[in-house]
């Protein structure tokens, strides 16, 4: 069998990062989607390309950044970014795979991003969202759960928990007592 290229038959947008999160390589996938100018976007910081930000996803308010995670904890991580580009609602999943040297070393992360705009129906740009119970208006006019808008549009099931933040706001008094009556 001969050799191929891979990289450029994957129809997701994938790029090849390092620690300063610049681009070491892309796919076709990668370049034809965030490269408005045609130009190499090779040696461009990843946060730059995708998403129009002048500073790392981590130093914003909310960090979300799977890359930075990957690098750290040397596993696989991902998140779901929501952005506008010119009036247009984006909901992208990124998810992040370390590259594992055999020292042990992470030095470079494969970076997949997946647009689910349109797969969670979101062509309108503004989904209409209860501000008190969060339903969710959908395009056949029904108030239903966010959960059931996820659903009905991915096939995604959900499993419920609680959060840190929730945990420990919510429990923080039994947190240091001895619960214990003995």
């Amino acid at each position: 069998m001969g050799n191929f290229d891979l990289i450029n038959h994957i129809q997701t947008a994938v790029a090849v990062i390092d620690e300063d999160m610049t681009i070491v390589d892309a796919n076709d996938a990668f370049q034809q989607r965030y490269n408005e100018k045609n130009i190499n976007l090779i040696g461009s910081k990843c946060f730059n390309v995708a998403y129009k930000f002048d500073e790392s996803c981590c130093n914003k308010a909310a960090c979300s950044c799977p890359a930075a995670t990957s690098f750290r904890t040397k596993k696989a991580s991902s998140a779901i970014h929501h952005f506008w580009i010119e009036d247009q609602a984006v909901v992208e999943e990124l998810t992040t795979t370390p590259i594992i040297e055999k020292n042990g070393d992470v030095n470079y992360v494969i970076e997949e991003f997946r647009d689910l705009t349109k797969l969670l129906g979101l062509t309108k740009g503004i989904i209409g969202i209860c501000s008190y119970c969060r339903k969710v208006h959908d395009e056949d006019g029904q108030w239903i759960t966010f959960e059931s808008y996820l659903e009905k549009h991915t096939g995604a099931n959900f499993s419920h928990g609680i959060c840190e933040d929730c945990n420990t706001s919510l429990f923080s008094e039994f947190q240091n007592k001895d619960l214990c009556s003995h």
